[in-house]
């Protein structure tokens, strides 16, 4: 595939905009004058999920799910992955590549192996596919309409890879009207967007294209002292879209959806903060003093050799078809997927060329959805299906060291296969006006196969690695209606991920191995409700979780990396959720997560380490969100949106090492729009990270390490943006 230039990607989405606004001054626009103020925000405003397979009333689904609509995005200024944590209780997102590449830890439930073949334990869905290459899990964040947070084990509708959860994130359109919409930013650290997108029905009612496109580049917020070396922590990305819709009068409609993305930023940002005896310091090298001038490094400065380019390219096609059956309906969902990542790593964060390491992968995924799903107005409904996934990914890391005068060097390569077969029952009976029992059950066959393992001069891995999983997962619950606007609901569950292969095996031939498949069975309850004619909205949930042979990194010695299976873990919390509409101009939402969470049975490098506190699960998180309208005249409306996210302190190793932590913060976020009654035209002020937060976003190693990497986000910074809507 070609990639296009900056400037002909800003052309496209030029001439994106105007062809979308020609077709849009052809349409009739009667009615155009009773358009509704945006000034008055409706208390009604129902966001229509799809967590459970079907159109649902947030509401009105059974599950702990956060969702967010366009507009909430927009007023958020959330555009990335990265970005959901600030409004979303017990989810925490870190980022170890771009923020292409978010790693999502959902109720203390994440993974440690940051190999290019691992998998997430929480599922990354576009329009109900499935992503598995976690370096294309947040490339496509652009014209949603809306993304949902799904907590808790989702084995039955979702799958394997699910036992924290899911994300869905859904695209805009089909339409099947005109549509259309461009957006232009500027701000710190030379940050440049666009966005455009435009509708255009080529049937009226019938046949229909959609295309999108998203552009951002920025200068690197980490600063390089090598004079011949270049700043750090960047943004470069472009991605597209093209979705064409059909729909007939006969209850079939289609909708095939292509897209790529590009990101090609330089290395993340990330300071080497290591002193071990024996590492740099054996050489006389402090990475925290500049080279140059002997003078410590500032906190968003760097000395190294190398500007770590990382390259993230995808591109694929899914195909959803839907037949309207009468009784219910069939839908065939479709996708391929391809991919490929770079990372030209300076591994050890120093102006000495002592140890680099270049990552590469290229990855194929397809899937196939067919299920059946009968209506929901009767006392009984089902979604049944099969499924069929299959990825295949070869990867070569290659070690140097002292590269420029011919080092010696590793280089590890292998090829990796996994297919899996599901099928799938889920359903819901109404027993009376009040209560309902739900209940699911999914059974999956999976197959792995690691070829071609070898680690030049160290490995040669004959024969083939194999792995055979049969899991059954499910869920069984209760649902009980107090009124039209209140329920609670009660559910156990189970999700697993599947066994998987050791991609960090670099000299012992044992370290080539397989770790178990891990299983949760989640105990929850819940509570959705809203009062004062729906002014008011309260949601709850509790959990109590039984993790088993939790996947982990076992790092013995200075050569071996093992991936072994914890013995057990448990985990409890709860999340609340509010939103508050005093007048009809101003909206005020909340949300709490408590998490306690420690490890029952785990041994790593010889050392018992039950009874310590998970990694990547912090106490407590909450959030607040302010959304204001103020008129401004007849024409012109104010709009102001204030939100602020609290985290408590959380390790990031299984030893609870007190130096290698991550500190309570706070982040804050504030976005100041004028914009005109019907919506066409907007201007925006926003400002991210006001409170200048600098704890690690991640960290890379140990407290003795040599370098161990401390992965910082983005200071404070500040943007505009102009936005035309049509």
């Amino acid at each position: 595939m070609k990639y296009l230039t900056e400037q002909r990607y800003m052309l496209a989405a030029t001439l994106l905009t105007a062809v979308s606004h020609t077709s849009i001054a052809r349409a009739e626009v009667a009615g155009e004058a009773e358009a509704e103020s945006a000034t008055e925000i409706s208390p009604f405003e129902e966001i229509v999920v799809t967590a459970q397979k079907r159109e649902q009333r947030l509401q009105d689904v059974p599950v702990s799910v956060a969702a967010f609509s366009e507009s909430a995005m927009k007023n958020a200024r959330i555009d990335s992955g990265t970005e959901l944590a600030r409004q979303t209780p017990n989810l925490r997102v870190s980022v170890l590549g771009n923020e292409t590449q978010p790693k999502f830890s959902l109720r203390g439930v994440s993974t440690p192996d940051f190999n290019l073949n691992a998998i997430s334990p929480t599922g990354v869905f576009y329009d109900e596919v499935y992503i598995g290459a976690q370096y294309l899990g947040g490339a496509q964040m652009f014209d949603m309409e809306r993304v949902e947070v799904l907590r808790g084990p989702q084995g039955t509708l979702y799958g394997k890879n699910t036992t924290a959860g899911a994300i869905n994130f859904i695209s805009k359109g089909p339409l099947f009207e005109p549509d259309g919409m461009l957006q232009v930013g500027y701000g710190s650290e030379n940050f440049k967007e666009v966005k455009a997108a435009g509708e255009v029905p080529l049937v009226a009612d019938k046949l229909s294209v959609r295309v999108a496109v998203n552009y951002s580049n920025s200068d690197g917020f980490i600063k390089n002292a090598n004079p011949d070396g270049q700043d750090l922590s960047n943004i470069d990305h472009k991605a597209g879209r093209l979705t064409l819709g059909y729909r007939d009068n006969e209850g079939f409609d289609a909708t095939l959806r292509l897209f790529f993305t590009d990101s090609s930023p330089k290395a993340i940002g990330a300071v080497n903060t290591g002193l071990a005896a024996g590492g740099l310091n054996a050489l006389g090298i402090d990475p925290r003093l500049n080279p140059f001038t002997g003078a410590p490094l500032g906190d968003h400065e760097v000395a190294t050799d190398r500007s770590g380019d990382i390259k993230a390219r995808g591109a694929g096609g899914y195909l959803t078809l839907n037949k309207d059956l009468g009784f219910g309906t069939l839908t065939s969902i479709t996708s391929y997927v391809n991919g490929s990542f770079l990372n030209l790593v300076d591994a050890d964060g120093s102006i000495v060329d002592l140890l680099h390491i270049d990552f590469h992968a290229d990855n194929e995924e397809i899937s196939q959805d067919l299920r059946i799903a009968t209506n929901s107005d009767s006392d009984l409904s089902l979604i049944g299906g099969v499924y069929f996934y299959q990825d295949k990914i070869g990867v070569q890391t290659v070690y140097s060291l002292f590269h420029e005068v011919g080092g010696p060097t590793l280089d590890q390569r292998y090829d990796q296969k996994r297919t899996s077969y599901a099928a799938y029952v889920d359903g819901n009976y109404r027993i009376n006006d009040a209560i309902s029992v739900y209940a699911g059950l999914r059974y999956t066959d999976d197959k792995g196969v690691l070829s071609n393992f070898q680690v030049i001069p160290t490995i040669n891995l004959q024969p083939d690695l194999k792995y055979h999983d049969k899991e059954p997962t499910g869920r069984l619950g209760l649902e009980v209606r107090l009124s039209d606007d209140a329920m609670v609901y009660g559910q156990v569950a189970r999700g697993y991920r599947s066994s998987a292969f050791n991609g960090g095996a670099l000299v012992d031939p044992n370290d080539v191995s397989v770790a178990d498949p891990e299983k949760l069975d989640s105990y929850e309850i819940g509570m959705k409700s809203q009062w004062l004619d729906r002014r008011l909205t309260l949601n709850a949930s509790a959990f109590l979780y039984d993790f088993k042979d939790q996947q982990f990194t076992d790092v013995v010695g200075v050569t071996s990396q093992q991936l072994v299976n914890a013995g057990a873990s448990r985990m409890k919390g709860l999340e609340l959720e509010l939103v508050a509409m005093p007048t009809s101009n101003l909206r005020i939402s909340g949300g709490l997560g408590i998490l306690d969470g420690e490890f029952k049975d785990l041994v790593l490098a010889g050392i018992d380490l039950s009874g310590n506190r998970l990694i990547e699960a912090p106490k407590v998180t909450y959030n607040l969100a302010l959304d204001y309208n103020v008129p401004l005249g007849d024409n012109l409306e104010l709009l102001v949106h204030g939100d602020a996210l609290h985290s408590s302190s959380q390790f990031i190793t299984a030893a609870n090492d007190p130096n290698i932590k991550i500190g309570a913060f706070w982040d804050v976020g504030a976005r100041i729009a004028v914009a005109d009654v019907s919506g066409k035209y907007e201007f925006a002020i926003y400002g991210k990270n006001l409170t200048d937060n600098s704890e690690p976003s991640g960290i890379v190693g140990d407290a003795t390490s040599a370098t161990r990497f401390t992965v910082l986000p983005y200071p404070r910074r500040f943007g505009v943006e102009f936005t035309i809507r049509y």
